[in-house]
């Protein structure tokens, strides 16, 4: 896998292509499509293998601390004023926004900038996973705010609900708990 990096309008930019050889290439009758099946047999593709969490970090911090850099002064101020087409955290400080950017929704689901905004244009409502990042921060809020406050019994320091919680660094969330090994029985 090549990496390279990329400014593209003030904003820094990782791209990855990999070379394979069923990339570049069209496939014989019966090999291995790109998808990584038979040609002609059913079923859904494989997915691609993940990302490095260490390069997208990299990338990810890297493109966080240019947009610090480019409102140095501004971090203060609410995030709706500093930046455009910012719905749901708008009252949250700029900076503060950025870092909830990298830690949140970038390491939470263990992706870069670009699986949700165009680069140079994070404005752009384009792409289908900023629309449901929306969605799913106002699921958030809407646990944290109003669902959890209605739990009387909780102590006032509890964890607020991230989307780190579900996601666990992938794309994917898991729908149940890694099981447990069984604890072996005492023969008594």
């Amino acid at each position: 896998m090549r990496t390279g990096v990329v400014i593209i309008g003030g904003a820094l930019v990782a791209i990855a292509c990999a070379h394979t050889k069923s990339a570049s290439t069209p496939s014989p009758a019966g090999s291995v499509a790109a998808a990584g099946r038979p040609e002609g047999q059913g079923g859904p593709p494989r997915r691609r293998p993940p990302a490095n969490p260490y390069q997208q970090d990299t990338v990810r911090r890297a493109m966080v601390d240019s947009l610090l850099r480019t409102i140095a002064g501004r971090e203060t101020e609410p995030a709706g004023q500093v930046f455009r087409n910012v719905k749901l955290l708008k009252d949250m400080p700029a900076g503060e926004f950025l870092r909830t950017m990298e830690d949140q929704y970038g390491r939470g689901l263990g992706w870069t900038c670009s699986n949700c905004h165009v680069p140079g244009k994070f404005d752009d409502d384009v792409k289908k996973n900023k629309r449901i990042a929306r969605q799913m921060q106002a699921m958030q809020n809407y646990i944290n705010d109003r669902a959890l406050s209605r739990v009387k019994e909780l102590d006032a320091e509890y964890d607020k609900a991230t989307c780190a919680m579900c996601h666990h660094g992938s794309n994917e969330p898991k729908g149940a708990m890694d099981a447990l090994p069984a604890v072996p029985r005492s023969r008594n």
